[in-house]
């Protein structure tokens, strides 16, 4: 007896989609199970957590999906087929897999995303188990552990980007501000917007010290994620932080900068520090900002003092 793996599932939760229309993801899941007559016994197997196996399984048969372009995210917790999706049913011939999903480069993004840089070989998707979440071949368990972490923030760095992407402009400035406070910044002083008062080019206004001396002036700008922010973006925010005798920025955006927005910051006499919408999920995951706990386990390891002292 054994559950099927997600990308077994890929399959049929794109054809219910096809089908039915866009669905809540709760009944995804079921849709699923019965689809592939899941026993009573398959669908009572649960991971540590608590959570069925063949939901989680589901869960990720769909994160893989939305990372490709072959589902999207309507609204919250529902999920809909896109034109790739259903050229993606036409064109490969029984299950889908990963390698079915790596032709696409919003896929290969997140792939890159999920892989450590700490590592000498890049990660492929062979590489693990059909699961897609197993032991990699050579690997010690506490290497896949942080793997199988890497890949979970890599799925939720595009979720996040995409949440971030339904707020209004005043609304994501609240959220850069935020993430700078959670990031200790302004301990000292304290964080202000400058919406009201209309400063042109600059969004917030960091004071690292009681008196605001040492002052970072913030830009924050939501574009749409297949944009770049060129090198007129990046003057204009220059020219803001003169106006203002400044002489250290923070640009955080939703999108990338060019190689020519990067290099003008990187020499102009003013120290700016760019974030692009990768960046920015990743200081929100590590902050814990828009985030919330998820599964945790405790890896135990022999304690050597404890016998020591017996």
């Amino acid at each position: 007896m054994a559950v099927p793996t997600y990308e077994a599932m890929m399959r049929p939760a794109l054809e219910l989609l096809e089908g039915r229309g866009a669905l809540p993801f709760r009944e995804i899941s079921e849709l699923v199970a019965d689809s592939m007559d899941l026993s009573d016994a398959e669908r009572s197997i649960t991971i540590d957590s608590g959570q069925a196996v063949y939901v989680n399984r589901v869960g990720w048969a769909i994160t893989y999906l939305v990372q490709a372009g072959a589902v999207t995210r309507p609204r919250r917790a529902v999920a809909e087929i896109t034109d790739r999706g259903r050229e993606l049913l036409r064109s490969v011939i029984g299950p889908i897999s990963r390698k079915d999903l790596e032709q696409f480069e919003e896929f290969q993004a997140f792939r890159q995303r999920s892989r450590r840089t700490t590592r000498d070989e890049p990660t492929g998707p062979d590489d693990q188990d059909s699961s897609g979440l197993g032991p990699d071949r050579g690997s010690t368990p506490e290497e896949t552990i942080a793997r199988t972490v890497d890949t979970v923030h890599a799925a939720l760095t595009g979720d996040l980007l995409d949440r971030i992407m339904e707020l209004t402009p005043l609304a994501f400035e609240t959220l850069v501000l935020r993430l700078l406070g959670a990031m200790k910044y302004g301990a000292s002083g304290k964080i202000e917007s400058t919406a009201a008062t209309g400063d042109a080019g600059i969004d917030g206004v960091i004071s690292q010290d009681p008196l605001g001396l040492d002052r970072i002036y913030v830009q924050a700008k939501r574009y749409d994620r297949d944009r770049t922010v060129g090198r007129p973006a990046m003057q204009a925010f220059v020219g803001a932080l003169q106006g203002q005798q400044a002489d250290r920025g923070v640009f955080m955006t939703t999108c990338r900068f060019t190689g020519e927005a990067l290099e003008y910051a990187d020499r102009v006499g003013v120290r700016i520090i760019p974030i692009d919408g990768d960046e920015l999920a990743r200081l929100m995951i590590k902050h814990a900002v828009g985030v919330q706990e998820g599964y945790v386990a405790t890896l135990m390891k022999l304690d050597e003092d404890f016998f020591e002292e017996l």
